[in-house]
């Protein structure tokens, strides 16, 4: 046994915040610490901090901040972070603007673009790093593109506006190995309808973004290009738009979702969306009254999973004063844990807009 080995096993007995402290005492601990086997073996020897699940985030008025609440899916409980985002100092109160295995991209809240801070950070160490300043004039999306299976770099993709038209939009890119934000290709077009360019999904390797009518787009960091992706040929409004397990799925709205819906999944060479489920939610409304005399009600979250060949896929709805989850497979209700108070009282109506997926990834700012 060497000297690295000797270190190693000394600091895999470590708590993570005093490990990521570790980093800063010299250039033999980070290099140990950074390395991907120890992660590895530090995520099996430490299996305390494995948590997934969401943010789910409300804003209030008048609130510098915005109401956080955050609900496990698997996991231990008591690894959760806390739902709040008070570590960042901003005097204009600070909201996430996106969410990528275990990275948050947040924001100031209460201000104009042209006082508006970007911040990476990580809410269960409470780390954070401030982004370069983005020279535009508004920001309509920002996403992190961060797979720990391919790289231990993240990078962040912003869509901007662009000097050439209100059409335009302009593609800029940070990495933290050049600490820059670089244009990435030249100005494109976008039609008229609104592209929920604030909803980027990570999936595959690339980003994803869709919109109100037909069109849908896909960025790959990597090589920086941008494509299109075929959507439903019919017209709607989406339902919710999201990545779990290596899935892309999509459920689209063409009346009230009480009645039923179904939930789509893109192929993996993107020829096209198939049906992976139909909900059919009379049968779900039976067992449930919340949902039976819900006169609407929105998807929040899907959560894609196998466990020994089995189905153990749910998904988490809200109706007006309740949260409610349920497997896919067989519609039985599921305990949704939380470490936080939920108020049903308060009125507020959240979707799937508001929801930020969440993974404690071995990783440190």
């Amino acid at each position: 046994m060497n000297n690295n080995d000797v270190m190693s096993d000394i600091l895999l007995r470590l708590p993570l915040k005093d490990l990521v402290g570790c980093k800063c005492v010299c250039k033999w601990w980070n290099t140990l610490i950074s390395d991907p086997i120890f992660k590895l073996n530090y995520s099996l020897r430490n299996p305390q901090y494995n948590i997934s699940g969401f943010f789910l985030q409300k804003f209030l008025y008048l609130e510098l901040h915005s109401k956080l609440l955050f609900f496990p899916c698997e996991g231990r409980v008591d690894a959760a972070p806390k739902p709040s985002l008070s570590f960042i100092e901003d005097d204009k109160g600070v909201c996430i603007q996106h969410s990528c295995n275990g990275l948050l991209i947040c924001s100031s809240f209460r201000c104009g673009e042209e006082d508006r801070k970007y911040y990476i950070c990580k809410p269960t160490t409470k780390q954070y790093f401030p982004l370069p300043n983005l020279e535009c004039r508004t920001v309509f999306g920002i996403s992190i593109a961060y797979d720990p299976n391919r790289s231990p770099h993240y990078k962040i993709v912003s869509i901007c506006d662009s000097y050439l038209s209100k059409n335009h939009r302009q593609i800029k890119i940070y990495s933290p190995v050049t600490g820059s934000w670089k244009p990435s290709g030249k100005p494109f077009t976008v039609p008229e309808e609104d592209m929920l360019f604030n909803r980027g999904v990570f999936w595959n390797g690339s980003l994803h973004w869709i919109g109100m009518g037909n069109l849908a787009l896909r960025f790959d960091p990597e090589t920086e290009l941008m494509l299109t992706m075929p959507m439903p040929p019919t017209q709607r409004k989406p339902g919710y738009f999201g990545e779990s397990g290596g899935h892309l799925l999509l459920v689209e709205a063409y009346g009230p979702l009480t009645a039923g819906f179904d939930i789509m999944e893109m192929k993996a060479d993107y020829s096209g969306w198939f049906v992976k489920y139909h909900l059919n939610l009379d049968q779900v409304a039976r067992q449930c009254q919340a949902i039976e005399r819900a006169n609407r009600l929105s998807i929040l979250h899907i959560v894609h999973n196998h466990v020994e060949g089995v189905d153990e896929s749910f998904i988490v709805i809200h109706v007006p004063g309740e949260f409610v989850s349920f497997k896919l497979r067989d519609y039985s209700f599921m305990d949704l844990q939380t470490n936080n108070h939920v108020d049903s009282g308060l009125g507020l109506w959240y979707s799937w807009e508001g929801v930020y997926p969440y993974t404690n990834t071995f990783f440190y700012l």
